[in-house]
């Protein structure tokens, strides 16, 4: 990545990256290259404010850095397997912020529908707002949680960006595959107008509630690194065509980290009370 002079901005975030970080080429640029959670990775620039490289093994960190650029050019916040997005790319797909795109609101931000191509599948792109505590670390957590689980009953997430936007603040957004059924919430407890729209029979509703056990046994006992959700809820369960449920919003997600015989919880968003309020899952009470 050193020895390409038209690559202009690197983000190499979110990767678990070990080695040390070179001084030329886009590098000398602290503005240009982004290296959150790569607490395993030290030197660059001052401006980066990363950990000194130990005297010895720099010969095996820079091994590791070719690794990744073999591996993968284009390289987003999640990693090689997602798409590169840019800010402006969100803002076409969802018409600028567009209300008539608007399909839900919650504590961290707003979720609107949109298109990233014209023969692109629609998306739900849930849009951070950084202005309230908290919202940097459950774009975080969900990142975490999310990049490396596979499920059918998980939402599906398709990529994310981590940018500024035109006036030159931060701008943090998740990109889900969208769920025409809406959330489990809206079908148990309709609004006005709906409610002859949204019935669901005793075999639906049994079905529903296994899709989230399997979500639940998956995250718990079959991921590498187990994941516990903390905000299980109606609103949290979104549907698909036909009636699939997936389990989202990993903003508040915790990773169940072994070590040795003992296990703890890594909590990856700030919030200290987990969970919405008026609703505690059982075993969260303390």
């Amino acid at each position: 990545m050193v020895n390409f002079p038209m690559l202009q901005n690197l983000n190499l975030s979110f990767n678990n990256l070990e080695g040390k970080v070179p001084v030329e080429g886009v590098f000398r640029n602290a503005s240009a290259v982004e290296v959150y959670s790569n607490s395993a990775l030290c030197g660059g620039i001052q401006e980066l404010h990363m950990q000194a490289c130990p005297s010895q093994g720099s010969k095996k960190h820079r091994k590791h850095l070719r690794k990744l650029k073999k591996k993968c050019l284009s390289i987003s916040s999640f990693g090689c397997t997602y798409q590169k997005i840019s800010y402006e790319e969100l803002l076409n797909a969802i018409d600028g912020f567009s209300l008539r795109n608007l399909i839900g609101s919650g504590n961290f931000g707003s979720v609107y529908k949109g298109k990233l191509g014209l023969d692109e599948p629609t998306v739900a792109v849930k849009v951070l707002n950084l202005q309230k505590q908290g919202a940097s670390k459950t774009f975080i957590a969900e990142c975490e949680a999310l990049r490396n689980i596979r499920h059918r009953n998980l939402v599906k997430i398709v990529t994310a960006c981590s940018s500024i936007d035109f006036g030159g603040k931060d701008f943090k957004a998740l990109v889900y595959e969208f769920m025409p059924n809406r959330s489990l919430e809206m079908w148990l407890h309709p609004e006005d107008g709906f409610s002859q729209l949204r019935n669901l029979n005793l075999l639906q509703r049994m079905n529903i509630a296994i899709d989230v056990a399997s979500a639940l046994l998956y995250l718990h006992h079959h991921c590498q690194t187990p994941i516990i959700h903390c905000d299980l809820k109606p609103s949290n369960i979104l549907l698909d065509d036909d009636l699939t449920a997936h389990v989202s919003d990993f903003g508040l997600a915790r990773l169940l980290l072994k070590s040795g015989k003992e296990a703890f919880l890594n909590q990856l968003s700030s919030a200290g009370i987990k969970g919405t309020v008026g609703y505690v899952a059982p075993g969260n009470e303390s």
